[in-house]
């Protein structure tokens, strides 16, 4: 019989639980939490970075993610510039978007870590110009892999060390 593990992008994992949700449209949406075995737990910001991106990747270094990134993984636009926004309740934007500039991650003791977001790289997006702000945190491997908007977060909740997909 095969090992139970499974081996991914992100490490292996010793449990999964997901859910299937239809879009408005009809189309699938997955939510899935991976809990990692001890060995790969993010454990400190170098291993999220590693693995774990929100920033618009180079259009030199790699075009293929830059534009999946760009087409799929760009959130808003929101708040004051779209306050019809669907994302948008009493005047904010629910998922907290714009995110901050940071130098560098920080694990965030609540649940999520604050993710790396430098402030120099911009892209033209809808017709507007973007900057990292607004990137949902990726896992290269996985857009490259799939074309598709697959948003990844380190969830830090009591430690589990599980990841959200």
């Amino acid at each position: 019989m095969d090992d139970p593990t499974v081996h991914s992008a992100l490490g292996k994992s010793i449990a999964q639980v997901y859910t299937i949700e239809f879009q408005k449209r009809g189309l699938p949406h997955v939510h899935n939490l991976i809990d990692l075995r001890a060995a790969d737990k993010f454990s400190t910001s170098d291993h999220i970075d590693k693995l774990v991106r929100a920033e618009i990747p180079s259009s030199i270094e790699n075009l293929r993610l830059h534009e999946n990134v760009t087409k799929c993984l760009m959130h808003g636009t929101c708040g004051s510039d779209n306050p019809g926004a669907p994302c948008m309740e009493a005047g904010q934007c629910k998922k907290t978007f714009l995110k901050e500039f940071r130098t560098e991650t920080t694990m965030n003791v609540s649940v999520y870590p604050l993710y790396h977001r430098c402030p120099s790289d911009t892209t033209f997006v809808r017709g507007r110009e973007m900057d990292n702000r607004f990137v949902v945190p990726y896992s290269p491997y996985l857009p490259l892999k799939y074309n598709a908007h697959i948003n990844v977060e380190v969830c830090n909740l009591s430690e589990c060390g599980v990841i959200y997909l």
